[in-house]
């Protein structure tokens, strides 16, 4: 087991992966950026994989070799503040994030992560959604969203579903309550093309989705939807993600918090249906919705 002083924080594997994406997109390689630097060549990838930190003299460097907008560089510079130990603070301390960079963060670990584990009660989870899921969604709001704002959430929705069948994808699990099948947004005829879409998506190979029916005997207490990020590499903890209502709480420590997050997956998987079961269970509701979107009752 990885001691806590030699793992990699949260903080700073974020700031490793988006050091790769920007050196990538500027063309460049490892060792090209090192030599910007005046540095060994193995400098650029011990911090691209978090496994030591940079120096905000290095770090401008960089941001400024590889063209990065304003924005990347005000995120690269927070998370680089944020990885450095502050002296008189828990080392246990949880991670908020607050407004939108909650959701950069979220993004960022989930395309690094090599396994990713997530409990939904009342929603289908975000990457699992149809485009005419997420429009009804908003209407459902009782506001209607700026165009924008639509375009982009279904773009970023658009990319982030690319992340289930890239190549080396990801190992996804998903643990449902029935409710999330049977909470209808928009007419039967959309809730019927988005639980076919999950039938069909529970049928990929890096990815195992089980549902917890409504009728269930057993129960597991659980009282939020969370999402357990897992990694590669050997000196990197897992992350637990806790969604609020605008806001957003990432768990790398203390280890014994994080471990019952996962402890808890493992048991909800042992109350939900097996995962043949389950898809069954999903097209057998999705049916339902067609044949009321065709019959009209």
């Amino acid at each position: 087991m990885t001691s806590p002083s030699r793992s990699i924080s949260m903080q700073r594997r974020l700031l490793g992966a988006e050091l790769l994406r920007l050196r990538e997109l500027a063309g460049l390689t490892q060792d090209e950026a090192a030599e910007h630097l005046g540095k060994a060549g193995n400098k650029i990838s011990r911090v691209e994989s978090g496994k030591i930190g940079i120096d905000k003299t290095d770090l401008d460097v960089l941001l400024e070799r590889y063209q990065a907008s304003e924005k990347d560089r005000l995120w690269c510079r927070e998370l680089s503040r944020l990885s450095k130990p502050k002296r008189g603070r828990p080392t246990g301390e949880t991670t908020l994030y607050l407004g939108p960079r909650w959701f950069r963060a979220f993004r960022d670990l989930e395309t690094d992560a090599s396994e990713i584990k997530a409990v939904g009660a009342e929603v289908v989870p975000g990457i699992l959604q149809t485009d005419n899921y997420i429009r009804a969604m908003f209407d459902a709001q009782g506001t209607e969203a700026a165009g924008d704002e639509m375009d982009a959430t279904l773009r970023v929705r658009a990319d982030r579903r690319t992340l289930l069948t890239r190549d080396d994808a990801a190992r996804f699990a998903w643990v449902l309550s029935e409710s999330s099948l049977r909470r209808q947004f928009g007419g039967p005829a959309i809730m019927a093309e988005q639980l076919r879409h999950l039938a069909e998506v529970a049928a990929y190979p890096n990815v195992t989705l089980q549902v917890i029916p409504l009728d269930s005997r057993s129960y597991e207490p659980w009282s939020a939807p969370f999402t357990l990020f897992r990694f590669g590499h050997e000196m990197a903890n897992d992350i637990v993600y806790l969604e609020m209502y605008s806001d957003a709480a990432y768990l790398d420590k203390p280890p014994e918090t994080v471990r019952r997050y996962s402890e808890l997956f493992g048991r909800l998987q042992g109350v939900a249906l097996g995962p043949v079961e389950s898809r069954h269970l999903v097209e057998t509701v999705a049916n339902e919705y067609a044949a009321v979107a065709t019959t009209g009752r």
